[in-house]
């Protein structure tokens, strides 16, 4: 009888192998040899599941984002108040776990890379504006502001997420992590 192998997640195998890598080398390790080294498999199984280097990088930083989103689109799917579902989305965005701190070392290689190669630098954009939409719907329905600040306040609040996952990223303390929840809690409080 035929083995029988689930291949999405033998694909998500790979993918998760390259988070890895990527996160541990830069995107200049994230051979496919250095991949197949991280999964314990060899590069013909990556070859048989995606067409090359430059899919599989792509769809490691799809299946980042996508994952995120996932978390986050279930939280404001929530009946929780509009400011604890904002608390919460932004938690999620930043770098506060093991989980999280992976993706921001993979988002921080590809958004180095997305500044010279098109195509990631389209689907960067794309995610952009996906997660631009996500915290418009949630700032509009705070009572104190109206459309047109609420659209500052996401321009506001997109900063300062990128720059506290930046920092904490890049210097991940205790000290540091509970900087940026105060931060977030008290910028979120003013609103």
């Amino acid at each position: 009888m035929p083995k029988v192998v689930d291949h999405e997640q033998r694909r998500r195998e790979l993918v998760e192998a390259s988070w890895e890598v990527i996160a541990g080398s830069g995107i200049e390790g994230a051979t496919l040899r250095n991949v197949a080294l991280a999964a314990g498999c060899t590069t013909g199984r990556i070859s048989h599941y995606f067409s090359g280097r430059e899919d599989l990088l792509s769809s490691a930083l799809a299946a980042a984002h996508d994952d995120a989103e996932r978390r986050m689109v279930a939280i404001v799917k929530t009946t929780l108040p509009v400011k604890e579902r904002l608390r919460l989305v932004v938690g999620e965005a930043l770098p506060f776990d093991a989980l999280r701190l992976r993706e921001w070392k993979v988002w921080i290689v590809f958004w180095a890379a997305a500044s010279s190669n098109r195509s990631l630098a389209g689907q960067n954009k794309a995610r952009y504006k996906g997660w631009r939409r996500m915290l418009f719907k949630l700032m509009s329905q705070i009572e104190t502001l109206d459309l047109n600040e609420a659209d500052l306040r996401v321009e506001e609040m997109l900063a300062i997420i990128d720059g506290l996952g930046l920092r904490v990223t890049l210097n991940n303390t205790p000290d540091l992590r509970s900087l940026a929840r105060k931060t977030i809690d008290a910028y979120i409080d003013r609103l």
